[in-house]
């Protein structure tokens, strides 16, 4: 997981602090949430739980039927006290939604799919009686307003890349953009998250980004990120948003001889280092970029560690083993699964010593928490993939 804290501590404080004072001060509104399905890891997996309440959080509807629709089947649940009903036992992927009739008004969530592991929460809000109705969405257009930015942090081997996006609705009424505010992640993007901050109504679907329910009139802010790992001292980053930004703005944590092109980018400089440590920045401007557009941004003088060592120490090692392998059989070729089984236990090693000396670097206070974390993430994340593929073992030759 992408750690937020570390954003606001780079630096760039005195440039963001008006974004974090407008996150802070802005409350929800459950009308926006409204039939919205959010994925909720703390519910028991394959569970669905819809909350109806009226006009605001305090106010529950309670004992009342909600219908869970999956094709032509339909099962119907009443909420408790907390105005939740739940549903369980579904089949994973299947398309779903929920729907409720409140006050002569039927709530209906979007379409989504029955979770898998995990579970998916729902609220349906209804209008509290007397009150005004919500003015109808229409067709319109949105923009990246100025606040709007780019920020890159580097890891250990891996760029965290954050879009700090302020989506400014010009007009007196809701509007539905068209077409529809949804991006997707750049290839190879991964831990891709919406960050605290952010509007309830943002959605993250593996690398795909959306927000749904149209925008309300003024600032809506969408906060997402992901890490991009590389593997040499230049990458290129290509983003295409689905709204104009009023003026590109980026920044990059500067290390070393690092540098950022774009044929987008007029002016640049950088933020020096600060009394409290915070890294330096680079910062790059531009213009007005249209929607659509893609967005690419060379950086070179990446730090990185030479392949070729690596590749040579597997090389050498794969030779190794295959003249002691043909040793041992008597000169014969050695099975294929028993060269897999090594190659195996010497990945399981690697990445044992590599997670010890991440922890040994954070005990000694060498590395900061988002580099730490996400770093330590990634190795996990691959040492449990070699255990279990070590586990399963060879597949078995049907043949035999």
């Amino acid at each position: 997981m992408l750690g937020r804290s570390n954003v606001w501590s780079l630096g760039a404080a005195a440039v963001l602090v008006c974004v974090v004072a407008a996150g802070a001060s802005a409350q929800p509104d459950p009308r926006q949430m409204s039939g919205i399905p959010r994925p909720d890891p703390n519910l028991s997996d394959g569970s669905i739980t819809v909350r109806v309440i009226r006009g605001s959080f305090a106010n529950n509807v309670v004992d009342h039927p909600v219908d869970l629709l999956a094709g032509d089947a339909v099962s119907t649940a009443v909420t408790d006290a907390e105005g939740r009903a739940s549903f369980s036992s579904l089949s994973p992927g299947s398309q779903v939604r929920v729907a409720t009739m409140l006050d002569g008004q039927t709530l209906e969530s979007q379409p989504f799919s029955a979770p898998g592991r995990g579970g998916v929460a729902v609220m349906l809000v209804g209008a509290l009686p007397g009150a005004d109705p919500e003015p109808p969405r229409v067709p319109g257009t949105v923009t990246l307003g100025g606040d709007s930015r780019i920020l890159i942090e580097l890891g250990e081997e891996v760029l965290e890349v954050y879009y700090l996006l302020d989506v400014v609705n010009l007009a007196d009424s809701p509007v539905e953009p068209q077409p529809a505010f949804e991006f997707s992640f750049p290839s190879g993007a991964q831990s891709t998250t919406a960050l605290q901050g952010s509007s309830p109504r943002t959605l993250i679907d593996g690398p795909n980004v959306s927000v749904a329910g149209g925008f309300q009139p003024g600032v809506t802010p969408v906060r997402v990120a992901y890490i991009l790992p590389y593997g040499s001292g230049e990458v290129a980053v290509s983003q295409a948003f689905p709204a104009a930004f009023d003026q590109l703005l980026v920044f990059i944590e500067k290390w070393g001889g690092i540098e950022v092109d774009s044929t987008l980018i007029d002016r640049r400089g950088e933020m020096g280092e600060d009394q409290t440590g915070a890294s330096a920045l680079l910062w790059a401007a531009g213009n007005r970029v249209a929607a659509g557009q893609p967005v690419t941004l060379e950086l070179t003088g990446l730090p990185h560690h030479p392949g070729w060592p690596r590749i040579l120490t597997l090389s050498l090692s794969g030779l190794i083993l295959l003249a002691g392998g043909i040793g041992a059989s008597g000169g014969t070729v050695p099975d294929a699964d028993a060269v897999r089984q090594a190659q195996l236990e010497r990945r399981r090693e690697k990445l044992f010593t590599e997670l010890a000396k991440v922890e040994r670097q954070h005990r000694e206070g060498k590395s900061r928490p988002t580099r730490y974390g996400t770093r330590r993430a990634e190795l996990v994340g691959q040492l449990e993939r070699v255990l279990r593929d070590l586990d399963t073992g060879p597949v078995p030759d049907p043949a035999s």
